[in-house]
């Protein structure tokens, strides 16, 4: 694992990464991985409760003032796995404020996953939200990518493992050290 750079990459990229780079043929990626993802999701949910998870200054005060409002649909868009996203987020309870997501099982490339919550959010609301009407927001540069792919908004958090500079270099059209700042960022969507 430690030939692999996850950063930014989907759980599915991650997967098939790994297990080539350690001699398993693309079949047997394909006919067993399933196997593999069952063992991860059951040591991710024995391990999260026993190490601390920390949640970030600002993230639950940000995602309660935001699931208040009419005007903004919350859903979650990340390279996890649909299971492991759902097992991560429950150790803080943060689950609750995502209606949807568009998560590594959708699409195995992070710039497809836009279309997909676009497509879902059209589903589940009836409702056809342009892309210049989205924010992602992510603490790699790959999620900075991702959002000027899809045209969207694009907020850089630098609490991920890359160096803040790295990320700034990306040109994000917002940043923050961190989302403890919670009055400016809800300053971004009177924009």
């Amino acid at each position: 694992m430690e030939a692999v750079d996850f950063q930014g990459k989907t759980d599915p990229s991650i997967l098939i990464e790994s297990l080539s780079i350690m001699g398993f043929s693309d079949k047997d990626i394909a006919d067993k991985s399933h196997m593999l993802k069952e063992k991860y999701f059951h040591y991710l949910e024995e391990s999260i409760h026993k190490y601390e998870v920390i949640v970030y200054p600002g993230i639950k005060d940000i995602l309660l003032k935001l699931s208040d409002r009419e005007d903004i649909i919350l859903g979650l868009l990340t390279g996890n796995f649909t299971e492991s996203a759902k097992i991560k987020l429950s150790s803080h309870d943060l689950n609750r404020f995502f209606k949807f997501g568009a998560f590594g099982d959708d699409a195995p490339i992070r710039n497809l996953l836009p279309e997909v919550a676009q497509k879902k959010i059209s589903e589940l609301y009836n409702l056809q939200i342009d892309f210049k009407d989205t924010i992602i927001i992510g603490d790699t540069i790959y999620d900075v990518r991702c959002a000027k792919y899809a045209g969207a908004v694009s907020i850089a958090v630098g609490t991920g493992w890359g160096e803040p500079e790295t990320l700034k270099k990306e040109n994000p059209d917002y940043y923050f050290d961190n989302l403890g700042d919670i009055d400016e960022f809800m300053k971004i969507l009177e924009d």
